[in-house]
């Protein structure tokens, strides 16, 4: 028995990975089994951005079995910006949805978020209660600060995962090669006319070793660009 979701009509869940191979299985079979239950139409992107572990092997199995899966694999690591960006433009359904592979996020956020698109065209799952370390918290703080001064981003929380109208895409041009990649999107998607809101969803402790978004470099390069991509808006 299903139970139709009237604002999911069609929709892709995009799925950056690396390293997660205790996670992403389970996560692609729950996000399928939700999809499948709420939304007629529905594919399931997954890019495996250089893993060295067995995450490859698991998405060519879980593939195997659903025909609405389609994965991309990266032989070499590119990094969180530039997978992300490759995943947001190779969706190709109505609306774009997007979890990580190491299953901080379940695939049932989905349904709270989706209630914002009553009256919202992007919507961002707020982590009211976040599971990482206070490190993180710490640079996250920082990084949305500096959003609200530069930029007058008033959300809270844009590195979060989203749920947002396909079309946005074909009205901006996405430029940046880091995880500042989010943050523009919601700024060029505002910039632009679309209505943004933030919805409180779960966020679940991490059980393996996935992307190191904590990483020195890769914390340098998105602030580089959080603060050189101002001139471009």
């Amino acid at each position: 028995m299903t139970s139709r979701h009237p604002l999911l009509s069609s929709l892709s869940l995009v799925i950056p990975t690396y390293n997660d191979e205790s996670t992403v299985g389970r996560l692609i079979a729950d996000g399928a089994k939700l999809l499948e239950d709420v939304c007629p139409d529905y594919e399931i992107i997954v890019i495996s951005d250089g893993s060295t572990d067995k995450t490859w092997s698991v998405l060519q199995h879980a593939a195997q079995a659903n025909n609405h899966i389609r994965l991309i694999n990266h032989e070499v690591n590119q990094g969180y910006g530039p997978t992300i960006k490759e995943l947001y433009y190779a969706a190709q359904k109505t609306l774009v949805f997007s979890l990580p592979g190491d299953y901080q996020y379940a695939p049932k956020e989905l349904l709270k978020m989706a209630e914002g698109l009553a009256k919202y065209d992007f919507v961002i799952g707020l982590r009211v209660e976040r599971n990482d370390p206070w490190r993180r918290k710490m640079q996250s703080s920082v990084y949305n600060f500096m959003l609200r001064v530069l930029y007058g981003l008033k959300h809270k929380d844009v590195n979060s995962i989203k749920l947002f109208r396909r079309e946005i895409l074909g009205h901006i041009q996405l430029q940046s090669p880091t995880a500042f990649v989010d943050a523009e999107l919601c700024i060029r998607a505002e910039k632009s006319g679309y209505h943004i809101v933030e919805i409180p969803i779960e966020h679940l402790p991490r059980l393996s070793q996935g992307a190191s978004g904590g990483k020195l470099s890769v914390i340098a390069q998105t602030f580089g660009d959080l603060l050189s991509m101002r001139s471009t808006f």
